[in-house]
């Protein structure tokens, strides 16, 4: 769907996110009325600090709440030379994000089952996550017809220029064109896989990675429970390294009362908070000295 106005713009990114009016406008200390006066059209746009809360609270980028809200504030001949302008660069962003969304789509359904993909190795750290969430959710589009159709709401989390990179760099993976991280030049090493973190025993196999994944002591652990469901579920494996230190937002493995648990690391006061995916699961906290696990660098759907 492509809102030609901030108000619809607004409403549908609120839907979208599973708000209310008034949840969305508590998250930015504002009054519900406030909100839907925007939804509405009875209020003009706010200032541009405002439109970059709402973004926040409602984890989109602004690029298009500013520009829609941008326009609106403007003269209306200078409105007129905005929009002809905007529909030119409109056609080259609808092309490079139905490239995209294509892209996302057929990599969701190759035989390679690897989150985030080893491919995004030539990606900043940051981008590598972002084209695992992506790909996550083009897993869940029925249809190529339906992925090009909803292509505004896969590629929500991406922002222009991070749009403007990812089209550059997973075109050339699914084409087997992907940059010298895939290439058979590449410097491979086996990795070991063992039932638990604790690695007790022999390993139960080798999987052979690109050597830049991780540091040395790298390994998999196949993960035995569906506490991290949907992000991770029993019987997949992940590859973590314990000499990599975990940071705000960080996956990580921790072994906690003799079992393997996936959880987000934070830090909080002088400890740490270790937050499931499941709302239905208690955050573990703990000092942050007493943190034995290790963060996750991939994830190796297992077959089902």
């Amino acid at each position: 769907m492509s809102e030609k106005s901030f108000a619809a713009a607004l409403k549908r990114s609120r839907e979208r996110a599973g708000l209310s009016q008034k949840a969305l406008a508590a998250k930015i200390e504002m009054t519900g009325s406030y909100i839907s006066q925007l939804e509405s059209g009875a209020r003009r746009a706010p200032r541009p600090k405002v439109i970059a809360r709402l973004c926040k609270a409602l984890n989109i980028a602004e690029r298009r709440l500013q520009d829609l809200a941008a326009l609106e504030r403007s003269p209306p001949p200078i409105r007129k030379r905005l929009e002809r302008a905007n529909r030119e660069r409109g056609k080259v962003r609808r092309s490079r994000d139905r490239l995209l969304v294509t892209t996302l789509f057929h990599m969701a359904r190759g035989p390679r089952v690897i989150d985030p993909m080893s491919e995004f190795l030539d990606l900043p750290p940051d981008q590598r996550m972002l084209a695992g969430r992506l790909l996550g959710r083009a897993r869940k589009v029925r249809s190529l017809a339906e992925a090009e159709a909803e292509s505004d709401d896969l590629l929500a989390e991406a922002d222009d220029k991070e749009r403007e990179l990812l089209a550059r760099v997973l075109p050339g993976v699914l084409t087997g064109n992907a940059p010298a991280s895939t290439s058979k030049d590449s410097s491979r090493r086996m990795v070991e896989v063992f039932a638990d973190s604790t690695r007790d025993g022999t390993p139960e196999d080798m999987i052979e990675l690109d050597a830049r994944l991780g540091s040395a002591a790298a390994f998999f652990v196949r993960i035995a429970d569906d506490e991290a469901h949907p992000r991770v579920e029993a019987g997949d494996l992940l590859l973590v390294d314990p000499e990599r230190t975990p940071h705000g937002g960080d996956t990580v493995v921790v072994r906690h009362e003799k079992r393997d648990l996936v959880r987000t690391w934070h830090q909080q006061g002088g400890g740490i908070r270790l937050d499931a995916t499941r709302p239905d699961v208690a955050p573990i906290r703990m000092a942050e000295d007493a943190f034995e696990g290790a963060v996750v660098l991939l994830l190796v759907r297992a077959l089902r």
